[in-house]
């Protein structure tokens, strides 16, 4: 499980690298390396922010100070190794990228490790809402054409030869509605299912965590 959060973390922050500068001009020109590797450390970000940092920086013919942005870093990791911010970076779904040293690490994966069930409680409730809301278009869906077609079957004006297409296309439709109205009853009995769990999961947690 580590090596998974480890590698997501990798790949995330491979992605913002390359999509937005870490400085800007002005924090450049302060020069506050130390200032910078506290926050980057209570943040849980990988020492090799540094060289995004100096990519950032090289525009601006600006070098940063390694020696006091790991110094920084260092001062900035416990505020991001705890057994607390553990528990709010699993329930939020975000990943570690392994950066807490070896006597923080344990607290923070055993909160992370719970955050992360209810990231999952709450994930399983989200698809259930997704569900519900999926199945009740398809049936307002049909409903609609059924009215419509039931209103072509009793139009005086149409022809005879028309009306066993639109039987058929009712039969069709019908079996549409009672199909997302099965889907619609599932998908609340999930939804019910999981608003249980993630309850329960607030009460079993609020003592170590608080309310959330």
């Amino acid at each position: 499980m580590r090596k998974f959060f480890i590698l997501a973390a990798v790949a995330a922050c491979g992605l913002l690298a390359a999509s937005c500068e870490t400085l800007s001009e002005d924090q450049c020109m302060a020069g506050d390396w130390g200032g910078i590797g506290y926050t980057d450390g209570a943040n849980g970000y990988l020492a090799s922010r540094f060289g995004d940092h100096v990519k950032a920086c090289a525009k601006y013919s600006i070098t940063p100070d390694q020696s006091l942005y790991l110094a920084g870093r260092e001062r900035g990791l416990p505020v991001y190794c705890t057994l607390e911010r553990g528990f709010r970076v699993g329930r939020q779904g975000q990943s570690y990228a392994g950066v807490c040293p070896a006597a923080l690490e344990r607290p923070f994966l055993s909160g992370m490790a719970d955050g992360r069930i209810v990231w999952d409680a709450q994930q399983r409730l989200d698809r259930a809402v997704s569900d519900i809301s999926t199945a009740q278009t398809r049936w307002n869906d049909a409903d609609s054409r059924i009215r419509d077609e039931e209103n072509r079957l009793s139009d005086p004006a149409t022809p005879d030869a028309d009306k066993q297409t639109i039987r058929e296309r009712l039969k069709r439709l019908r079996d549409d509605r009672r199909a997302a109205d099965d889907d619609i009853r599932d998908a609340r009995y999930a939804r019910d299912q999981a608003e249980r769990e993630v309850n329960d999961l607030r009460y079993r947690f609020a003592p170590t965590y608080g309310s959330w």
